[in-house]
């Protein structure tokens, strides 16, 4: 196994800096610089000296975007939805990630204190936000059957503006049965539009032997505002694939304008291109295959975006209990996949089973917890590919009832850039020594 390293294949392209930086980036950051230098001991227990404008430009010509010229202080931060089981509220909050240049050795990462946004009114299982496709999210239902009952929005966190998109026509009940439904959301850069995607398995009435499944899709076209350019369209795409194998769909990543699900059978990855809204597949890596041979697969397995990049989380967590493994597409157009791997210094299934769910503009993987206790505090995970190690942070200030209701309250962490509440400092949190581990 390969462990990460700063210099990973996918990014080495993508990260690159223009040697055209403007001054305004560079002020900026070095206000920023400046400004964390004077924050008082009392909320930031290190001080680094502001250093010249001319340093700086000499530096972002040297260095990675993502390592040094990204200020995240104003464009990152984590979107954290959580369900009251008591109201069926559904509260919605905002925090900054803080994050200096990667001059400092070790880097200086912090939270920000966290923002209420919005509150919704939901359907007891509540809403999923989905990947953050600038500048929106989209929070549509968590699961079937409840698809024709509760709303589907978009949220665009800089303007603190929530839509209502109209719901796709409902099938008609006396003549097909619906199994599953997925909602999915994308972003084509070829035309500069966010679509949402609707996919319906059914089953037609009667019921015939052998049993006949069919695959219905939708597609919204929204405008720059998040709201629908037009109505619900049907679309009858030629499958690559057979509805039965490939009979439920997982959470959704969208990549090089496809967006891009596994599924619970089947050796391949269902890719939906949005420009011609055609479907094909993208085979699993073979290795993959061969330590992941259930036909059935865990809950925390799944796609994230990686740096630009599609990646694929294994379920040999459970296995080796402190390793994660990772295969990276670095190949788009050729299915090239490399295998990476995430080293615990811990047991992973004691800890929260902390799994990715993207990487911060600075490059640092960002994982939450799929469970803890209920008496534990909410926490998130940093992964430093530079130094190949880990910091862990609390996440303070939410409501009381979510720390005693346990983590499955937490419905959803996201990152998302641009606007969005949070200001102050809090603790740096714990950086996790390798050899150390954390200790039980």
């Amino acid at each position: 196994m390969m462990p990460l390293f700063l210099g990973w294949r996918c990014s080495r392209a993508l990260l690159k800096l223009n040697t055209t930086t403007t001054a305004a980036t560079a002020t900026s950051l070095l206000n920023l610089i400046r400004h964390n230098s004077s924050i008082p001991s009392s909320q930031h227990h290190h001080h680094e000296p502001a250093m010249s404008l001319m340093r700086f430009r000499s530096s972002c010509r040297s260095l990675h975007l993502r390592e040094l010229c990204t200020s995240t202080s104003d464009h990152t931060h984590l979107l954290i939805s959580t369900f009251n089981t008591q109201t069926s509220n559904q509260h919605f909050f905002s925090i900054p990630i803080f994050h200096l240049p990667k001059l400092f050795h070790p880097p200086k990462l912090s939270l920000g204190s966290l923002t209420p946004l919005f509150t919704l009114p939901s359907h007891p299982f509540g809403l999923t936000s989905s990947q953050y496709l600038n500048p929106f999210f989209l929070l549509h239902h968590a699961d079937y059957p409840h698809y024709d009952h509760t709303p589907i929005l978009t949220y665009n966190p800089t303007t603190q503006q929530t839509l209502t998109l109209p719901l796709d026509p409902p099938l008609p009940a006396a003549t097909t049965t619906t199994w599953n439904v997925r909602t999915h959301f994308g972003f084509d850069p070829s035309t500069k539009h966010h679509k949402v995607l609707r996919v319906k398995w059914t089953e037609p009435i009667p019921r015939s032997i052998p049993k006949v499944i069919n695959m219905v899709f939708t597609v919204l076209t929204l405008d720059s505002n998040g709201s629908a350019s037009g109505s619900w369209r049907r679309i009858n795409p030629v499958l690559p694939f057979d509805p039965k194998k490939y009979g439920n769909g997982g959470e959704s990543v969208c990549v090089n304008g496809a967006i891009h699900w596994l599924t619970r059978y089947g050796d391949s990855i269902v890719a939906f291109d949005l420009k011609d809204e055609k479907f094909r597949l993208i085979p699993l890596p073979p290795d993959y295959k061969d330590l992941n041979c259930g036909s059935f697969r865990f809950q925390f397995e799944r796609l994230f975006e990686f740096g630009g990049c599609l990646a694929l989380i294994s379920e040999n967590a459970t296995l080796h209990n402190f390793t994660l493994e990772l295969w990276i597409l670095e190949d788009y157009n050729n299915h090239v996949w490399v295998k990476e791997s995430i080293f615990f210094p811990f047991m992973w299934q004691k800890q929260g089973q902390p799994i990715p769910i993207g990487t911060i503009p600075t490059g640092e993987i960002l994982l939450k917890p799929l469970s803890l206790d209920k008496s534990a505090t909410a926490w998130v995970l940093f992964y430093y590919m530079e130094g190949q190690s880990f910091k862990k942070i609390d996440i303070t200030g939410l409501p009381e009832w979510v720390y005693s209701s346990g983590t499955r309250i937490i419905r959803t962490i996201s990152v998302y850039g641009g606007g969005g509440g949070g200001g102050g400092w809090v603790s740096e949190g714990q950086n996790l020594d390798l050899q150390e581990g954390i200790k039980e």
